[in-house]
C-alpha cells in the first residue's frame, strides 16, 4: 500500500502538476512551455518560463514574453530579450539569434519573464504527444485502477 500511495503523490508532483500548471489559466502569472532555441543558453526548449504581468516598464535587459502576428497564423506567443526602448515599443532579440526582431508594441507585451523551470518543459511537450498521453497520462491511470479494484476485493 504504501509503495502505490508513494507512486501516486510522486506521479502527482514531478508529472501532472507540469502539464496542468501549464494548460489552465493561473490568473495574472503564466506558466508557459518554451518550444524554440533563440534563446539559448538561457533558456532552452526544454524549460517552462515563468512571466507576470509588467507592472513597470521593460527595460533592456528584461526578458519579455509577447505575442507576435505572423502573416499565416493568427499569432503566437514569443520570449526574447529587450535590446532597445522605443517610444513606440520595444526592439526584442533572441539571445541565438543575429538580427533583432522588430518593434514590439507595448500591448502585444503579456509580461516579464521572473524565472525558468528548466527541464521541464520537455515533459509537457512530450504529454501533448499522443504516445505521450499514453504513456503519461492512461497507463498509469490504468495501473492505479487495477490496484484499487484489487484492494477491494480482497477487502470482500
Amino acid at each position: 500500500m504504501k509503495t502505490i500511495d508513494t507512486f501516486v503523490r510522486v506521479f502527482i508532483l514531478l508529472i501532472l502538476l507540469p502539464i496542468f500548471v501549464t494548460s489552465i489559466p493561473t490568473g495574472p502569472l503564466h506558466f508557459m512551455t518554451v518550444s524554440g532555441t533563440s534563446m539559448e543558453p538561457a533558456i532552452t526548449a526544454n524549460d517552462i518560463v515563468v512571466v507576470i504581468p509588467a507592472i513597470t516598464q521593460p527595460s533592456v535587459g528584461n526578458i519579455i514574453t509577447y505575442r507576435h502576428h505572423f502573416q499565416s497564423d493568427e499569432g503566437s506567443t514569443i520570449t526574447h530579450r529587450v535590446v532597445e526602448v522605443l517610444e513606440e515599443g520595444y526592439i526584442t532579440k533572441g539571445d541565438a539569434n543575429e538580427i533583432p526582431d522588430g518593434v514590439v508594441a507595448p500591448e502585444d507585451v503579456i509580461g516579464i519573464v521572473v524565472f525558468k523551470i528548466p527541464f521541464i518543459g520537455a515533459l509537457v511537450h512530450f504529454a501533448r504527444t499522443p504516445i505521450g498521453y499514453l504513456t503519461i497520462m492512461i497507463i498509469p491511470s490504468f495501473i492505479i485502477i487495477i490496484y484499487e479494484v484489487r484492494e477491494i476485493v480482497r477487502l470482500l
